[in-house]
C-alpha cells in the first residue's frame, strides 16, 4: 500500500502541474490565531506541538477509520491525497524548467538572473558561475525539502509523517508565532536521515566513486551539514563539470533534473524491494 501511495503521487507531482492547488495559507491563518490568543504566552516548544497536533491527530484519525472500507482503497485514495498534498507546495519540475527558459532569454538577462533568485531564494552572485553553481545547490536542497523528506516520513510514519514534515517546514520558512528559529532546528533533525539516504543514492545515480568519497565523510556529522552534504554530493554526481566549473548554459541545471529522475525511479525500486522482503 506505501508503495502504491509513493508511486502515484510521484507520478502526479512529475507529469502534472497540479501545484497551484496546494494552498497552506489556512496553516498561517490558523497561527495568527493562535498568536492572538492567550496561548501566545507559552513557551516555543508548546505553541509549536499546538501548531501541528490537531492537524496531526485529525490526519491520523482519518487514515486509521479508512483502514477497513472498501479493502482498504478509500485508504490508499487518501493516502495519495495527503502525500501529493504534502509535496512542494511549488512543483519542483515545472519551476525549475521555468527558470531555465527564463535563463536562456536573451532580451535581458539581468532579470532572468533576478527572476531565478526570487524563485529560489538565492542571494546575488557576482560572476555567472557562482550563480550557477548557487542556483544547483538550491535545486538540490529544494529536491530533498519538497520532495525526498516528506516521502521518506510518510513511508516511516504514514500520512502522519508528511503532515509533521511539511508543517514544521512551513513554520521554518513562515510563523506568525516567530517558530521559525525551532522549526528550523527540528527540520534540520527531521532531514538528517533523508539527507543521508538521498545522497547515498546520489552515488548509484552518479559517478559512485566521487559521491561516496564525499558522502563518507559527512555521513555521521550532525544536522548543521545537511545542506553542505546534499550540494557536495549532488554536483559531484553530475555529468557536465570540468574540474571545479559547470556550463553556464543551462545544461548543468537540465543534467541536475535528470539525476533527480533516476534518483526518485531508484528510490521506488529500493521501497519496493523492501516492500517485498518485509
Amino acid at each position: 500500500m506505501t508503495f502504491i501511495i509513493t508511486l502515484i503521487s510521484l507520478i502526479i507531482e512529475r507529469f502534472f502541474h497540479w501545484g497551484p492547488l496546494r494552498h497552506w495559507r489556512w496553516f498561517n491563518v490558523y497561527q495568527r490565531g493562535l498568536s492572538h490568543s492567550r496561548l501566545n504566552q507559552l513557551p516555543a516548544f508548546f505553541l509549536l506541538i499546538l501548531s501541528i497536533l490537531p492537524l496531526v491527530l485529525i490526519v491520523g484519525l482519518i487514515n486509521y477509520f479508512l483502514s477497513g472500507w472498501m479493502h482498504g482503497i478509500l485508504k490508499i485514495i487518501f493516502g495519495i491525497i495527503v502525500l501529493w498534498y504534502c509535496l512542494g507546495p511549488a512543483n519542483l519540475w515545472v519551476q525549475i524548467y521555468r527558470c531555465i527558459t527564463q535563463l536562456n532569454k536573451e532580451e535581458d538577462h539581468k532579470a532572468s538572473i533576478a527572476y531565478i533568485q526570487t524563485e529560489f531564494g538565492i542571494s546575488s552572485e557576482e560572476n555567472p558561475q557562482a550563480f550557477h553553481q548557487a542556483f544547483i545547490r538550491a535545486i538540490f536542497i529544494a529536491a530533498n525539502e519538497r520532495i525526498f523528506s516528506v516521502v521518506l516520513w510518510f513511508v516511516l510514519l504514514g500520512p502522519i509523517g508528511a503532515v509533521l514534515y511539511r508543517s514544521i517546514a512551513l513554520m521554518n520558512t513562515d510563523s506568525p508565532l516567530g517558530l521559525t528559529r525551532i522549526a528550523a532546528k527540528i527540520q534540520a533533525l527531521l532531514d538528517w536521515i533523508p539527507v543521508r539516504i538521498f545522497t547515498f543514492i546520489f552515488a548509484l545515480g552518479g559517478h559512485f566513486r566521487e559521491v561516496f568519497t564525499r558522502w563518507k565523510k559527512t555521513v555521521l556529522k550532525g544536522p548543521e551539514t545537511n545542506q553542505l552534504m546534499l550540494t557536495d554530493c549532488g554536483i559531484a554526481a553530475l555529468d557536465v563539470r570540468t574540474e571545479n566549473t559547470i556550463p553556464e548554459d543551462g545544461s548543468a541545471e537540465r543534467e541536475a533534473i535528470a539525476l533527480l529522475d533516476r534518483v526518485l525511479v531508484m528510490g521506488l525500486v529500493i521501497l519496493a524491494m523492501i516492500v517485498l522482503i518485509l
